[in-house]
């Protein structure tokens, strides 16, 4: 496999796809965990996904579960019909960091995999969560289930 850097300080978007088969946008804060498949050179590069993302047409309502400043980018992807995770120990102290990444966002109409193009298809397949279900709610320690990388 060969591997793109961690794209350090760029907080970016990469994709999974879950149990059921829904999507989720997985916010770095530019230092979160990423997947070593989704930095393999044969993938879209992570620094492209919410470009990506974001030319797809609203589908859904959002509802946003946290309190922030901006909440724009969580909204926009959740009205998409993805699930929206934010790497949220950015704003932590190391006692109080969660060391998984947050639901912040959540769409009404989650879509598939099946309704992406598919580049970004190929892409969330690549990172299935057999054993995450995403409308359960909950935090995702993403390095449970998959090798990654960090900044």
């Amino acid at each position: 496999m060969n591997l793109r850097p961690y794209p350090e300080g760029i907080d970016c978007v990469w994709l999974a796809s879950d149990r059921e088969g829904h999507l989720g946008a997985f916010i770095t804060a530019g230092i979160g965990p990423i997947p070593v498949v989704a930095l393999d050179a044969g993938n879209m590069p992570v620094e492209d996904v919410e470009e990506q993302l974001c030319q797809l047409p609203p589908v859904s309502q959002a509802q946003l579960l946290v309190s922030v400043n901006r909440p724009d980018d969580f909204i926009d992807l959740a009205e998409r019909g993805l699930f929206v995770y934010d790497w949220t120990d950015v704003n932590r102290t190391g006692r109080d960091a969660l060391h998984a990444y947050e639901p912040v966002a959540v769409p009404s109409k989650p879509i598939a995999v099946s309704s992406l193009p598919s580049d970004l298809a190929a892409f969330a397949e690549t990172l299935r969560l057999r054993n995450v279900v995403f409308s359960a709610g909950g935090i995702v320690d993403i390095r449970v289930h998959l090798s990654c990388s960090a900044g």
